[in-house]
């Protein structure tokens, strides 16, 4: 079994892949966190009809996104690991929300965009769908300005832009027809890539111990900060 873990976004995600079945549930009110996320995670092992015992890892989103639930989803990952002395594979919220989307064409670039707060954004790109995850990528925090300026520079052909919030660009039409914009959230998570791509990691051994994983990019120090 594996257990998934997103509590970067104002939605907690946890889901259980047990066989070729995906168990998971939402939590909207982030209030008392940490209960909610031991009691979730305990009804969706009832669901599976079996035990902790039965996982061989751990998945967590260690953002960018929600700081507090971030601390949160991070303890509880760390505590399950070291109590069941299983590995932890991490993905960070821009590969999600673009594991995510609906990209027919896998061949053109991705720009994800992230809500900062304060007018400000964290944001990724990748050349095309499959480096999602096979690079490592810089991830930068700017202002929406600085942004939407560089999107307006690019000479690329067409371009996918996923964002993970309707508050984010709200001041800047997107009015270009090679640009296709896609809004995200955890709700519309496609649960099924998330899990081919954590098998794959596994597979190639991309996986720490409980002592290893933090979160990324959740201070204006951490990230690349652009203007």
């Amino acid at each position: 079994m594996i257990l998934f873990i997103d509590t970067a976004f104002d939605k907690t995600l946890l889901a259980i892949k047990s066989g070729n079945e995906i168990y998971y549930k939402e939590i909207i009110e982030n209030n008392f966190i940490s209960k909610n996320i031991i009691n979730s995670v305990d009804e969706l092992i009832k669901k599976t009809n079996s035990k902790k015992n039965n996982f061989k890892y751990i998945c967590f989103n260690n953002g960018p996104g929600n700081f507090t639930s971030l601390r949160v989803g991070l303890s509880y990952t760390k505590a399950i690991s070291f109590y069941l002395n299983i590995p932890v594979i991490t993905l960070n919220s821009f590969q999600i929300l673009a594991l995510s989307s609906n990209v027919s064409n896998k061949n053109i670039p991705i720009f994800v965009a992230i809500d900062a707060r304060m007018d400000e954004l964290y944001w990724t790109y990748y050349k095309n769908y499959n480096e999602i995850i096979a690079s490592e990528n810089k991830n930068y925090l700017s202002s929406e300005k600085f942004f939407f300026r560089s999107l307006e520079e690019l000479s690329f052909k067409k371009i996918l832009l996923i964002k993970n919030s309707p508050n984010i660009l709200k001041s800047y039409e997107v009015n270009d027809p090679n640009i296709e914009e896609i809004e995200k959230n955890s709700s519309m998570q496609k649960l099924n890539n998330i899990f081919k791509y954590i098998e794959l990691l596994n597979k190639k051994n991309f996986s720490y111990n409980s002592e290893s994983i933090n979160l990324n990019y959740i201070r204006d120090n951490v990230a690349n900060k652009t203007k």
